[in-house]
């Protein structure tokens, strides 16, 4: 596995190191060596990428007292957890759970995704993940439409020897229709 950290020029709070680990060369679990040679272009994107590390000095951290469902005792304990990072200003405030420690472990985790989509921005992973999830679901959608549309052509075809064009089949854009609702709804308004 290695491990590609790159201080973003930006951020006073991120660690400065420019570093290849080798984890086949470890001892016990220890990373003893460096990994140098000749890279392919397919590791461009590794070597560019940002690796967000927070520094632990650089977090202000608050125990404030919670609220909502939990009853007695979220209400009395401070449980809640006020995470900021003070080099950027982010904060992140977080009451997943009853447990103090648990809610310390997921703020960290929080603030930790805020700051990779603040330094990465579209290549972050969250956006990565939403980014593949838009593109599936486009495909998706646009193999349904094939399928659908395709379909109906060919019935239409076989029975009046007419084929229909993409603006009757599909009622997603609405043509000539949105001009006529806009006037109904200037008519609403205006009475």
């Amino acid at each position: 596995m290695l491990h590609v950290v790159r201080r973003a020029s930006s951020l006073p709070g991120c660690r400065p190191t420019q570093t290849i680990l080798r984890a086949n060369e470890t001892n016990g679990g220890h990373i003893v060596g460096t990994f140098r040679s000749r890279l392919s272009s397919s590791w461009g994107k590794v070597l560019t990428s940002k690796v967000v590390v927070i520094d632990e000095n650089d977090l202000e951290e608050k125990f404030v007292k919670g609220s909502g469902n939990g009853g007695q005792k979220i209400n009395k304990v401070r449980n809640s957890v006020f995470l900021k990072h003070t080099p950027t200003g982010v904060f992140v405030q977080c009451q997943k759970t009853r447990s103090l420690d648990d809610n310390r472990r997921v703020a960290r985790k929080l603030l930790h995704a805020k700051l990779d989509d603040l330094v990465n921005g579209t290549t972050s992973k969250r956006n990565v993940k939403i980014q593949l999830a838009q593109k599936k679901k486009a495909k998706k959608k646009a193999k349904s439409r094939q399928k659908h549309l395709g379909g109906t052509a060919k019935q239409a075809s076989s029975g009046d020897d007419e084929l229909l064009s993409n603006d009757d089949v599909d009622d997603d854009d609405n043509d000539d229709e949105s001009s006529d609702e806009d006037d109904v709804s200037a008519d609403k308004t205006s009475s």
